[in-house]
């Protein structure tokens, strides 16, 4: 019975830690030399190791903006797998702050009550919870569609440019009001959080940097900074260590439409500052 009960348990870890991936763009090196080759990896997991790859078919956009130039669109056909990272390589041009962003088609998942509870705990949304028992829902079942929006700011050389603002015009996305390659520890920067096109205030907000980050045992996420935007949709937060960052935030709102119960749209936005 007690082997049957860890079983259980460890199921059940195990289909909330598969229902959480964030999605991250990672490089070696975020600062970069003019015309070179650079490696792009997809982390289907967490900032520090990726889980799993990204299928294709799921790429609804991948969208690359070096400095100075039109944003193009790399084939999907030209990334490949290797230690569970999915890596597409890039050529670099001029000098100047480039941008590189990935779309997901959503997908539905099935969630039983328990394990949704883990779910929303996972990714910070206890309002939701609280949302359905007070509607007397806490014991269904639920469906949720859901995609993520990821993007990437990279230096290439030591003249910085305006490219970082460019709006890749996904359902969520983070874009900051100061390119971070200007930043220096000690500074702050503001990042302004779209939804659909729009500035959306009070939503939350996580930053954080290297290896400070993870979970508690409770599974409510433990990020450096937890900021919800003001009302005009925008997040202040400090820059404090050298190193590779990231911002990250979930949407979650109740579904219109009979195909799912809720749709959420995730976005991450990493960088580096030296």
């Amino acid at each position: 019975m007690k082997q049957k009960i860890l079983f259980s348990l460890i199921a059940l870890i195990s289909l909330v830690v598969l229902s959480s991936h964030s999605l991250f763009i990672k490089l070696k090196s975020f600062y970069l030399k003019p015309d070179t080759e650079a490696l792009i990896y997809l982390y289907n997991g967490t900032f520090d190791e990726s889980h799993s790859t990204l299928a294709r078919n799921r790429m609804i956009d991948v969208s690359l903006v070096n400095p100075g130039d039109k944003i193009i669109h790399p084939d999907t056909s030209a990334w490949y797998e290797k230690d569970k990272q999915t890596i597409l390589s890039i050529k670099t041009g001029k000098e100047g702050t480039g941008i590189f962003g990935v779309s997901t088609l959503p997908r539905i998942n099935e969630y039983t009550p328990e394990v949704f509870v883990e779910n929303m705990k996972h990714e910070g949304l206890l309002e939701v919870l609280a949302a359905r028992k007070k509607a007397g829902e806490d014991s269904k079942s639920v469906t949720k569609k859901y995609s993520n929006h990821v993007k990437a700011i990279y230096q290439v050389g030591d003249k910085l440019s305006e490219d970082y603002k460019t709006v890749l015009g996904y359902p969520i996305e983070l874009v900051p009001m100061t390119n971070p390659y200007f930043l220096n520890v000690g500074d702050q920067l503001s990042m302004k959080l779209l939804i659909n096109g729009k500035p959306m205030p009070n939503i939350m907000v996580y930053a954080s940097y290297n290896d400070k980050h993870g979970y508690a045992k409770d599974g409510s996420p433990l990020d450096a900074f937890k900021v919800r935007t003001n009302s005009n949709g925008i997040v202040n937060i400090k820059i404090t260590d050298a190193g590779h960052w990231y911002f990250r935030t979930v949407y979650l709102i109740k579904n219109s439409k009979n195909d799912s119960d809720y749709v959420s749209n995730t976005a991450s936005l990493t960088f580096e500052i030296r």
